[in-house]
């Protein structure tokens, strides 16, 4: 069994624990946040590479890892080889210390992905806080060798191996059922083949399809069916299914409950807006004014393992 995720996937699921507290973020904050990694990035020489990919293939047990992210920062400087982690901050720099471990965490990954690749000993690790203020930093530098980067990096594979077996599980259970799928219907309506193919070859070629035709032709299910029929073949990872009315959104899910029917194993999720599914009178994501917000991180993967064990279309009631 194999599963493929990223690293920022990885260490989100196994390190992160607390509370839902939105009373530090925006999107104004984000986007400052993209300019001052930017403007860190920028002040290097040529022998810096911003947004370095790395990609790593690790068996452990029954399980085939494949994990995969972007290093903020990759620079050789003296023969030495660092692995940039930038967090860009409202804080007081002077107040900050490296004792974050999730700050640290991407990094030490990414140095192991590298290290082993290269056949490195050591790697520095550096971890570097921007003010968002007056893109101020304050840098902290770890050394570590390539055992103790292993050793972190198979811990966090060890952690993350029950979710992994429960994602493997479903996505083998997928791949069989979609392959075996057959149309849902006895017959195709006029246009519905022709419609069907030319999504599956755009899928094959990987080239964008732009489809007009008249209502009653069966638009949803011929989109669908051939898309789904990729997942099995593996030609596609997922699929995603965007409209802009919850009338066309349902008839995607009455489609995907038809395909369930003739045996499909599928997990489906249908996004709902926070103002419609929160379970409060008034959104305030915050420990102080929400109870659900408390505490959620420590209750969160428990609850992704329940839903994912046990069920399939994930609607606004589920």
């Amino acid at each position: 069994m194999y599963i493929k995720t990223s690293v920022r996937k990885l260490i989100e699921f196994v390190m992160r624990s607390g509370d839902i507290d939105n009373s530090f973020r925006d999107n104004n904050r984000m986007v400052e946040g993209i300019k001052a990694h930017q403007k860190i990035q920028k002040s290097y020489d040529k022998n810096y590479q911003a947004e370095f990919y790395l990609k790593n293939i690790t068996k452990i047990e029954d399980m085939e890892f494949h994990v995969e992210g972007r290093a903020d920062g990759l620079l050789k400087k003296n023969g030495k080889i660092i692995i940039d982690e930038i967090k860009s901050t409202t804080r007081n720099l002077d107040k900050l210390d490296d004792s974050n471990k999730l700050h640290w965490a991407q990094a030490f990954c990414y140095g192991y992905f590298y290290g082993v690749k290269n056949d490195l000993k050591n790697i520095t690790i550096r971890l570097i806080y921007v003010s968002l203020d007056d893109y101020k930093t304050k840098t902290f530098e770890k050394e570590k060798s390539l055992d103790e980067l292993y050793e972190f990096y198979i811990n966090l594979l060890k952690e993350y191996i029950n979710f992994s077996k429960i994602l493997s599980q479903n996505l083998e259970k997928r791949n069989i059922s979609a392959n075996n799928l057959t149309f849902p219907y006895d017959g195709y309506r006029k246009g519905q083949r022709k419609m069907a193919v030319a999504v599956y070859r755009a899928i094959l070629d990987k080239k964008n399809l732009f489809v007009d035709a008249p209502t009653g032709t069966g638009k949803t299910i011929s989109t669908i069916f051939p898309a789904v029929k990729s997942l099995g073949e593996g030609l596609s990872d997922k699929i995603f299914y965007l409209t802009s009315k919850n009338t066309t959104a349902k008839e995607a899910l009455k489609s995907l409950y038809l395909l369930k029917e003739k045996n499909l194993s599928i997990k489906a999720i249908s996004i709902t807006s926070k103002e419609k599914i929160c379970l409060n009178d008034e959104i305030s994501c915050n420990p102080e004014d929400c109870p659900f917000a408390r505490g959620h991180f420590d209750r969160v993967n428990e609850g992704l393992k329940d839903i994912l064990e046990n069920e399939d279309i994930m609607d606004y009631d589920i």
